[in-house]
């Protein structure tokens, strides 16, 4: 505990006795994967400083690595950090005390949604490059715009509710979301249930679109199922999302809605 609080203390002293012209530079801090790629993707400045440790070494490269801990967060001189709800509560009482916490909603409805942006323009100052994110977003709602039936399956057979985003997204392009009637958010479906609803479209989230490196897993039965693979062999029936863009859907809200357009080659 007194090596603890030595070292917080050490770390106060640091940010205390900074020189002028670094106490002005603007230095942020995220503590959440998917804010970690908004940031970069709109920061111009070098404001961006510090990220977390769950990107490839490859990724976001230049930027520090932090491990959540308070004391890797400090070490990084933060003006402002970006949490969101989902981050550990003490973590942020914590840090509120040394540097001005920014904690971001999780969208769920295209209200959530505006809200975020709001914030994220507020905070961040590139109000243009937000505005970019929803005005390009819409575009690519209005042109999948239409009155199809669809429904997203991951591994384990889960699939997204009424009240989530996809939901919402759903709604936004006029398509109906067949597992809004098997609970809210995160939802558990058979496939039984999958079968009989025959949905105009399938979006796969966290499979391979590869069936010879799909291997045969529990949490991957859908994926070899004959009447799913006949869908697969259907052109523009199946969609597959890579995981990288399913991961931060509404950070890569376009690129999610964008790729619902791609048609696929037949890999079967």
């Amino acid at each position: 505990m007194l090596f603890k609080f030595t070292t917080i203390s050490a770390l106060l002293i640091a940010l205390t006795t900074l020189p002028a012209q670094a106490e002005n530079k603007k230095r942020w801090v995220s503590l959440n994967q998917c804010v970690d790629i908004a940031l970069a993707r709109w920061s111009e400045r070098g404001e961006l400083v510090g990220i977390t440790k769950l990107h490839k070494d490859s990724e976001l490269s230049g930027i520090e690595r932090h491990n959540g801990t308070l004391e890797s967060i400090l070490s990084l001189r933060p003006t402002k950090v970006f949490a969101t709800e989902f981050n550990q509560r003490r973590l942020i009482e914590a840090l509120k005390d040394y540097v001005d916490v920014v904690i971001l909603p999780q969208p769920r409805s295209w209200e959530d949604y505006e809200q975020w942006l709001s914030i994220m323009s507020a905070q961040t100052g590139y109000s243009e490059k937000v505005d970019q994110h929803k005005t390009k977003l819409q575009i690519a709602l209005e042109s999948q715009a239409d009155s199809r039936s669809a429904i997203v399956i991951m591994p384990n057979q889960y699939s997204w509710g009424e009240g989530s985003w996809t939901d919402s997204i759903f709604s936004q392009m006029g398509w109906q979301n067949l597992a809004s009637t098997a609970g809210y958010d995160l939802v558990s479906i058979d496939l039984e249930q999958l079968i009989s609803w025959q949905p105009d479209t399938v979006i796969m989230e966290g499979f391979t679109d590869d069936a010879k490196s799909a291997d045969f897993a529990l949490a991957n039965i859908w994926r070899h199922h004959p009447v799913v693979r006949r869908w697969m062999e259907e052109q523009d029936k199946v969609h597959f999302i890579p995981h990288e863009t399913s991961s931060c859907p509404v950070v890569n809200a376009v690129e999610y809605v964008e790729a619902l357009g791609h048609r696929r080659g037949n890999r079967e």
